[in-house]
Order: structure tokens, then sequence, then C-alpha cells
């Protein structure tokens, strides 16, 4: 293990691991894997409509003449619309006419009742069919709507890479809404001429609703961090992205996520009112290419975490108002700089993860659960494995999470030496 911090190399046996998708990624995986392992309808459907039809012959010849069953076989093609194809409905019917008829036929019990069973049962087969071909033109249409928002929403938040540069890194991402895959949660890693850049934060709100405002602080991130030299300049065009949809909130209403702001004669700043803020608590990490450092910028995020060899410690940092209020801020706001050891890990992560509770209310302990599960273990943790941990860990302690939740675990990893 001395090996991967003096050659900055994995051992091979961890290249399969890593090449696993993260962050959202992650979430997408998950979630077709358990679309696979629990199908709509469930595969035991499949067996009731030859099984009604079965117990409906069964029991019209062991039962006297004057018991009749045939309405079984109506219940087997009304099941059978959520099994099968408008084919397997059609042949349903047929058999099930089929079958009555003969089973009244054999016992010589052919009569008015058996005759209206058979065109009811007839007519029922021909809206069926009907039916399950408008399931089947749905569903397709669902899928395809699915699909297009699943490319929209891994288009805005990337799947993370295993490793950007000289950080590897990981992370898991879970949304309130369990439909989408993004929330109000948002994180971006970005390699440029300062360094691997990083922005974890948490939009005002939750859920989907705060899709817009997602948007405009991960376009902005992407593009400014490439150009704005230090990371308060980087803050301060997102600050300035954000107070434009602000003020543009009563051409675009759903911005805000409420009614459109009305005019105001002091300018459009006294038109908003706090339920129209716009704000986004965040975090900006650069991690120069050749330092054993990070510069860290706290807008009103939750503290950042460190584990290493010493702990698992909260990293002081000087706090600052959210992207958003940039205009209130009465001076900018400091970077700190934080030196690396070889083998710390810093955890990014949003108050989805603190507040997330058990049956008891109580809180997650963050800080507490991962220095219990580091502190056994006499290597330094890599990043995949205190996510995997952390993933499984809050999903015991709190199998419903009402928040939308965002980890991202990045670890510099030390240049190879010359040779």
């Amino acid at each position: 293990m001395h090996d991967v911090f003096l050659t900055g190399r994995e051992p091979e046996k961890r290249t399969e691991r890593n090449v696993a998708p993260v962050g959202i990624g992650r979430s997408a995986q998950e979630r077709r894997r358990r679309a696979a392992e629990n199908p709509w309808p469930p595969r035991w459907i499949r067996w009731l409509p030859p099984a009604l039809i079965g117990v409906s012959m069964f029991l019209d010849q062991v039962t006297p003449p004057y018991y009749f069953f045939g309405t079984l076989l109506t219940a087997s093609v009304v099941l059978a619309v959520l099994a099968y194809t408008p084919l397997g409905v059609a042949c349903t019917g047929a058999a099930g006419c089929l079958v009555l008829a003969l089973t009244e036929a054999v016992k010589d019990n052919v009569g008015p009742l058996t005759v209206t069973t058979l065109i009811v049962l007839a007519v029922i087969t021909v809206l069926s069919v009907a039916l399950c071909a408008l399931r089947f033109r749905i569903e397709k249409r669902f899928r395809r709507v699915q699909t297009v928002a699943e490319v929209v929403q891994l288009a805005l938040l990337r799947p993370l890479p295993a490793q950007v540069g000289p950080v590897r890194m990981a992370g898991f991402y879970r949304a309130a809404d369990d439909e989408a895959l993004i929330g109000g949660d948002l994180y971006s890693v970005r390699r440029t001429p300062f360094g691997i850049r990083v922005i974890v934060g948490d939009v005002r709100g939750k859920g989907i609703d705060t899709t817009q405002t997602l948007t405009t602080v991960l376009s902005t991130f992407r593009e400014a961090a490439l150009l704005q030299p230090t990371l308060p300049q980087l803050a301060d065009r997102i600050d300035t992205a954000l107070k434009l949809d602000r003020d543009n909130s009563d051409l675009y209403p759903a911005i805000s996520g409420g009614p459109p702001v009305s005019a105001s004669p002091n300018g459009p700043e006294d038109a908003v009112t706090p339920e129209d803020e716009l704000f986004v608590t965040a975090i900006l990490l650069e991690f120069p290419s050749h330092s054993h450092e990070v510069r860290i910028l706290d807008r009103g995020h939750q503290p950042l975490l460190l584990v290493g060899s010493g702990g698992t410690t909260f990293v002081e940092t000087e706090n600052s108002l959210p992207l958003g209020m940039g205009d209130l801020l009465v001076e900018q706001p400091r970077t700190t700089t934080r030196a690396v050891r070889p083998g710390d890990t810093l955890i990014a992560y949003s108050d989805g993860v603190t507040e997330a509770r058990d049956r008891a209310g109580a809180f997650y302990p963050l800080r507490a659960r991962l220095q219990a599960h580091c502190a056994g273990s006499p290597q330094p943790c890599f990043p995949d494995e205190v996510i995997d941990f952390l993933q499984r860990d809050l999903a015991r302690w709190a199998p419903a999470l009402t928040d939308d939740v965002v980890a991202i675990a990045l670890q510099p990893v030390p240049p190879a030496p010359d040779v």
C-alpha cells in the first residue's frame, strides 16, 4: 500500500472497480438495476390467465351442472392485458371461449347462459386487445420520454470519472424525488489552467423544481472555471448569473418557483421578496497541479470533512454568504489554503446527509460514523471505499430520505517520481 502513495498508482486489482460510474452515473446505474430486478408487471402475473382457465375447466367438471364458473374466463382475459401482448390477449380470449364451449358440451349443458357468456367473453376479448395495444403505445412513449429525461439529467450532472488529473474521486447522488435522477444538489469537476476545480452545492429548495437554478450554476461554473484566476472571482461570476436570473424572474417566473415579481418604482431589487430569492450554498475547491495543498472557498455550505491518519476532522474555513447573495457582501470572501498529506481524503456533502433522520428522529452523525469506519482500517481509505460505506450506512440509518443528497470524496495523488 505504501507504493500507492510513492508512485501515485493504485494496485491492479482496483482497476475494474474504478471504471464504474460514480456520482449521478451511479444513481442511474442503480435505478436500471432495480428496474431489471423488479420488473413491472411481475413475472408471476403471466401465469394467472392460464391458471384461471385451468381452474374454470376443473371446477366445471367436478361440480354439478347447475354450477357455472364461466365468469372466471373473463377475469383471465382482463389479467392478460397486464401480462401479454395484444396477440397474447386475443389467444387467451379464444382459449377461454373454446374451453367454455367444450366443457359445457361435454356436460350437455349448452343453454342461454352459456351462449350469453360466450358473447360477453368475446366482446371483452376484443376490448381487451384494444386496451392492450393502447397500453403498449403508452409504455413506448413513456420509455422514450424517460430516456430523453435521463439523457438531459446526465448532461447536467455528469458522471464523475474515477480520477481527474492528480485527484482521485468518488461520489453518490440521490434526489428526493424517486422518479428523478437530479434534485436541488449539484456538483461539477473541471480541469483548468489553475488546477482541478470542484464545486459541490445545494440550491434553495429541493427536488426537480430547482433544476433551472442548478443549470445556471453548473453552466456558469464550467465556463468561468476556465477563465477566472481565483476562486473568489469564480464565485463572483456565479453570483452575477444568479442575480440576472433573479432580476428576470418576472419574465420567467418558473426560475424562482413562485409567482411573477411585481414591478417596483425603485428598481427590480426592491421588488424581490425573500420568498423569491435565488441562492445556492456551495463549497469551491481548487487542487493546484503541482502542489500538496487545496484551496477552499466556503459560500455558506456544510463544513468540509478531512479523513486522514489523524482521524476525521472538520476543515476550518471562513464562512461567507451563499452564492446569489454576493451583492450583500461587505468584503470579498477569502480563500483558505490547507495542506494535504498523502492518503488524506476530503469529503464535500450537502445537508441532506447530516439531516437524514433515523426512526427515532436522530440526525445522521457523519463525522462520528466516518471516524469509526476509517479508524478501524490500518491503511488509508480510498474515495470509492469511503463513498461505498457512506452510501450503505446512510441507507441503513435513514431508509426514507426526504431531501436531496450528494457526497463527493476527493483524494490528491502525489506525482510519480522522475525516473
